[in-house]
């Protein structure tokens, strides 16, 4: 997949060939099974016409400036991963700022779409709004786009257990601690990717050695608590427990991800750790002191490990 960062050179990179483009356009923040099918009807229809499955999305969310930023779901690799492997040729990644917010919706659609990406055919979802101040809608871009001969496609919204998905959706239920059903919606693990940092040795004294993440503030952290994990690094995988949460037994008030693996003790600092969430076990607590702590995590050692045998079990059926 081609990563572009501008509308020129997305423009002279499509001028070097005379294949048009199908382009959706959105947030894809998550790239949940809503946008999953976006994007595979954005291939599709690419496929059918010959030309290319393009994404045009923002470096930062469209919130940032139109209302209150939310805390996203993915950090720019993965989504960029994510959008990759549904199997587009091209995305085109751009700030969302305020000279783009601002245009209205016919120069939207003529500098960008038509000129700028040769656009043939745009798949939206059902909620889609574009131009100044939300102004164009499925009707508008309908009408502009007949006027052109482009096809044009809006998805449905797309349903799982009984409610719309959404990224919204998603945040909601992760914050709820209702991890198997924001899974669910995403259609993978939820998953985030940091830096080992220093810890002050706490779980170690514990007799059951950490490693500490720390994500900048604008990602979302599921509900403070601990979840049975999948930790890679180097290529590897290995199965543990993650606390989430600020540690309030020991007075500590900066959200952390501290990672214990079962039976095995590796080097990990200053390694860059993807962590995948796999089952939400209880929430995050204060205890008496580190007697009673030890006690509770050799407790949630033994209910992750059962739930690590149900996981492996389900899956090889």
């Amino acid at each position: 997949m081609k990563i572009w960062n501008s509308i020129l050179k997305a423009r002279q990179e499509i001028s070097k060939s005379p294949k048009s483009s199908v382009v959706t356009i959105g947030n894809f923040d998550g790239v949940h099974r809503g946008h999953q099918i976006i994007l595979q009807r954005t291939i599709a229809n690419a496929r059918r016409l010959g030309g290319l499955a393009i994404a045009l999305t923002f470096s930062n969310h469209t919130e940032s400036l139109l209302g209150e930023a939310p805390l996203l779901l993915n950090q720019p690799l993965i989504r960029r991963e994510l959008l990759a492997g549904q199997g587009l040729d091209a995305l085109l990644e751009v700030e969302f700022s305020e000279n783009f917010a601002g245009l209205e919706p016919d120069i939207f659609f003529r500098t960008w779409l038509i000129e700028g990406l040769n656009c043939k055919a745009i798949v939206i979802g059902h909620d889609f709004r574009f131009g100044s101040t939300g102004r164009g809608d499925y009707e508008l871009l309908a009408q502009m786009a007949t006027e052109k001969g482009i096809i044009l496609e809006k998805i449905d919204p797309i349903v799982a257990a009984g409610q719309i998905i959404s990224s919204s959706k998603i945040r909601q239920l992760l914050a709820e601690g209702r991890l198997e059903l924001a899974n669910q919606m995403l259609g993978y693990n939820f998953l985030i990717e940091g830096e080992v940092i220093e810890g002050e040795q706490l779980g170690r004294k514990l007799g059951y050695p950490t490693a500490n993440l720390r994500l900048p503030s604008e990602y979302l952290l599921p509900c403070y608590g601990v979840y049975l994990v999948r930790l890679f690094v180097n290529d590897q995988y290995y199965f543990g427990i993650a606390n989430v949460g600020i540690k309030p037994t020991f007075g500590k008030y900066r959200p952390l991800v501290e990672i214990y693996l079962f039976e095995v003790e590796l080097d990990l600092y200053h390694k860059i750790l993807r962590v995948e969430f796999l089952r939400f076990i209880r929430p995050e607590n204060r205890f008496a002191g580190p007697e009673a702590l030890r006690a509770q995590i050799a407790r949630d050692v033994e209910t992750a490990q059962g739930l690590l045998k149900e996981l492996m079990e389900s899956e090889s059926k």
